[in-house]
């Protein structure tokens, strides 16, 4: 009998693979303090330590009160699981004409992200992560304070310290579902350095409550690839999404954008002798209401002029197969289509010769642009007369003005050998932050 055991365990392994107890996944449920007087940063942290690794991390169906930035950038095969509101409260607010120590705090303690000398309230970052908001998952950033703020300094544009809401940071190989976010203080998610990412079933909604939202872009790519976004709803002021230096393999399916300025290439060139680029970009089945543009790209000019994040330029590279296919628009503002190598933020000094970027824009493919225009601009190409606009192709377009006449203009700036339009006239040449002066 005991001779015929070895026998068995080798029959065992060779039909089922090795015999071993499996342990049971690690999960980490975690506790609300239940009041905005206590801090649940430092309870969210012990969560993650103990089960951010082949375990489980949830969020119950409640309110956090996050008070500190939490850097989570450790992860390995963990599902995150959020039922509740991540909550970044200001206690204080704003009282008898003074502001609280809060947004000192945040200003002072919220982490960089390597890039424009912007900074993030959250990074969380590493290999096969699965967060899902099951529709219900919050992330709140209070951010009608931020937006009151802002525009009582000098700089309101990508003001130093002004945090994301989250920041993935070299993130790969993972799922994001079915999350949606709130009033972002500023940028609502920048995703640096990350690789093969789904981010699916997002809802981001920037309409302040009792101020108006600025610099509050969906998401932004950087130094990333192989990023998909998929059944996204952006309500917001700025770019519902951005592709910013060194983004490929993007793809952007089945969303809806409202009030904001649309899908954006930049900005970029913005460091002076960086080679940078974007390169495969596609985008389908996307509807835009009172959106600015459907698609726009913008370009520093090759005179540097100040630094970021206001400032810049003389940036080298390419922007490169760019392909959007089925596109509805309702009330677009602006030209469907624009391009402005002569990208100038508020606040940054004088900007420079509009056209004598270095920076390439080639192989853009706009098929099946349809719906309703305030603009008579199908497209405004201000493109650089140093490195001209090659294989821009627009065909199959059929926007229409309020009175049912059709948007026909196509004004071009030094485009090279338009394919499926032609031009009709020439485009404002001036300093832009969004595609037209």
């Amino acid at each position: 009998m005991w001779q015929s055991i070895p026998v068995i365990l080798a029959v065992l392994v060779a039909s089922f693979g090795p015999v071993a107890a499996k342990d049971p996944q690690k999960s980490c449920t975690i506790k609300s303090g239940g009041s905005n007087a206590t801090d649940d940063a430092p309870e969210i942290l012990k969560a993650f330590k103990k089960c951010g690794q082949n375990g489980r991390v949830v969020f119950e169906p409640t309110t956090y009160y996050v008070h500190s930035a939490m850097n989570v950038s450790w992860l390995e095969n963990v599902d995150i699981d959020i039922h509740g509101t991540l909550l970044t409260d200001l206690l204080m607010s704003y009282l008898s004409g003074q502001w609280s120590t809060d947004i000192s705090y945040w200003l002072n303690n919220s982490m960089e992200v390597g890039y424009q000398n912007q900074s993030t309230a959250l990074r969380l970052g590493g290999n096969n992560v699965r967060i899902n908001g099951y529709g219900k998952g919050t992330f709140d950033g209070n951010g009608d304070y931020w937006y009151q703020w802002i525009r009582q300094q000098p700089n309101t544009s990508n003001y130093p310290g002004r945090p994301h809401a989250v920041t993935f940071s070299n993130l790969k190989n993972s799922a994001v579902r079915g999350l949606t976010f709130l009033r972002s203080q500023m940028w609502t998610m920048s995703i640096i350095e990350s690789h093969n990412v789904l981010l699916d079933s997002i809802l981001v909604n920037n309409t302040g409550n009792w101020a108006q939202s600025s610099n509050t872009d969906g998401a932004d790519t950087i130094r990333s690839s192989h990023i998909t976004f998929n059944n996204w709803t952006v309500y917001n002021g700025d770019d519902s999404l951005s592709m910013k230096a060194n983004s490929t393999d993007i793809t952007i399916t089945n969303s809806k954008f409202y009030n904001g300025l649309g899908i954006a290439m930049g900005s970029i060139g913005q460091y002076k002798d960086q080679f940078e680029t974007i390169e495969r970009v596609t985008a389908k089945n996307i509807e835009y209401y009172n959106t600015l543009h459907a698609f726009y790209i913008k370009i520093w000019t090759a005179d540097q002029n100040g630094y970021p994040p206001n400032g810049g330029g003389g940036g080298l590279g390419f922007a490169s197969d760019m392909k959007l296919t089925n596109l509805t628009t309702t009330g677009l503002r602006g030209a469907a289509f624009a391009i402005s190598q002569c990208t100038r933020f508020s606040g940054a000094p004088g900007q420079g010769n509009c056209t004598n970027s270095e920076f390439q824009i080639k192989k853009v493919e706009i098929h099946g642009l349809s719906g309703t225009s305030k603009s008579t601009r199908v497209a405004s190409l201000q493109c650089s007369a140093v490195a001209p606009c090659t294989n821009i192709t627009i065909s199959d377009t059929a926007l229409l003005l309020s009175n049912g006449t059709a948007a026909e203009a196509h004004l071009c700036g030094n485009i090279e050998n338009p394919i499926g339009f032609n031009c009709t006239g020439t485009p404002c040449v001036g300093g832009s932050a969004t595609g037209e002066c």
